[in-house]
């Protein structure tokens, strides 16, 4: 198990070029970059760092639209971005890109699923009454009643990410944050509660996206863009499409299209490949019930990481 996630040295190795990686020799295959979302000491950090170990260097990006622009542009061959939060839902962030470059030069598609048993910490100094407490929206959504009981007094403030809640933390001498170890240790704060409990399995998904289809043979998913007309039963006949050749639903987002914002687009995750026979059957059944069908990828699903 890679341990980037919680060594200082990561940040510093963040950002290194396939160029500096290739002085070995002209032999030398070049590096992959990744971009991911976030900072080192985020969960997309460690998610990137496990998956890829030192197979390839490792860019922080500031937001999501900035990992897809990295990944669409050629600058990095793939781009990791968290998609789904058990508790939090769906992070939107992740369906607008996809649902948006669709049909652009831009467009990029589903490689791999991940995800990450998250453990949220509560880190800081020890001996400091916390006037602030940081975090990202999702595990303050997680541990806000938690928080509410043991520190009622302590101002409760949304950061961009995790790790830069912890960040703020480090540089504020009267806040503690709530994030994960590897934060911690970049940002050399101690870890006051190792694990802060919440209800149910606290699982984040995350997609690997680039720019080329990487479909398995067979299982795996597939990830499904379309409209639909404005009629009553629209839905239901999509989707009845899907169930008639056994094609099971494990996800489904709708979106307001921003210059139409009474009509939507449908982002469905079912299992199967488009190189399986009965799937490419079942397509061309939904083609008949809803408009614009297409896929952004037949993307395998890997392990969950402890």
């Amino acid at each position: 198990m890679s341990t980037d996630a919680g060594d200082p040295r990561a940040a510093r190795r963040d950002e290194a070029t396939a160029a500096a990686a290739g002085g070995a020799g002209e032999a030398a295959a070049p590096r992959q970059l990744v971009a991911y979302f976030g900072r080192p000491g985020t969960f997309s950090h460690e998610v990137a760092s496990r998956r890829f170990g030192q197979s390839a260097d490792l860019a922080p990006r500031r937001t999501i639209s900035e990992v897809f622009d990295a990944v669409a542009a050629g600058a990095a061959t793939y781009g990791v971005v968290p998609i789904e939060n058990a508790v939090g839902g769906p992070i939107y962030d992740t369906v607008d890109q996809l649902i948006r470059r669709e049909g652009t030069g831009a467009a990029l598609v589903v490689c791999e699923e991940l995800s990450l048993h998250v453990t949220l910490s509560l880190v800081g100094r020890r001996g400091v009454t916390p006037k602030r407490i940081y975090s990202h929206f999702v595990p303050l959504k997680h541990c806000g009643d938690w928080l509410r009981q043991n520190y009622p007094d302590a101002q409760i403030l949304e950061a961009e990410s995790t790790a830069e809640a912890v960040e703020r933390a480090a540089q504020d001498g009267e806040a503690w944050a709530i994030g994960n170890r590897g934060a911690a240790a970049i940002y050399k704060l101690e870890v006051l509660v190792p694990k802060l409990g919440v209800k149910g399995e606290n699982i984040t998904r995350f997609f690997i996206v680039g720019r080329a289809e990487e479909p398995p043979p067979s299982g795996g998913r597939t990830l499904l863009l379309f409209g639909l007309d404005h009629r009553p039963g629209a839905l239901v006949s999509a989707l009845s499409a899907l169930g008639k050749h056994h094609i099971n639903l494990t996800r489904i987002v709708s979106r307001a299209l921003p210059d139409s914002p009474e009509e939507y687009l449908f982002l469905v995750e079912c299992e199967g490949s488009t190189r399986e026979p009965a799937f490419q059957e079942a397509l061309a059944l939904l083609q008949q019930h809803a408009t614009g069908v297409r896929s952004l990828g037949s993307f395998r699903v890997s392990q969950k990481y402890e």
